[in-house]
């Protein structure tokens, strides 16, 4: 079973790639839409949480955000993975 699952579900063309990617064109067509509207400094984590109100900004805190709900796992982690991704294209 192992042998046909590989096969079947998860090889090039398999199941799971037709039925859960965007396709050969999809990433390109997203980009094309998205091109002009995405913005870093307006759609990124920490501008997402304080314009959804899940945080306020605090120049004190480590990610210069006090989030609202301190027990939020997407936030908590997003932020962390923010930040270090932040700090690796600045360097």
């Amino acid at each position: 079973i192992n042998a046909v699952a590989r096969q079947t579900l998860i090889s090039a063309d398999g199941v799971i790639e037709s039925c859960f990617t965007a396709g050969q064109y999809g990433l390109e067509i997203s980009s094309a839409a998205y091109k002009n509207r995405w913005r870093f400094d307006m759609e990124g984590l920490p501008a997402d949480l304080i314009r959804r109100g899940m945080a306020v900004p605090d120049p004190t805190q480590p990610h210069g955000l006090k989030l609202l709900v301190e027990d939020y796992p997407y936030a908590n982690d997003g932020l962390l993975l923010w930040s270090a991704i932040q700090t690796w294209v600045r360097t």
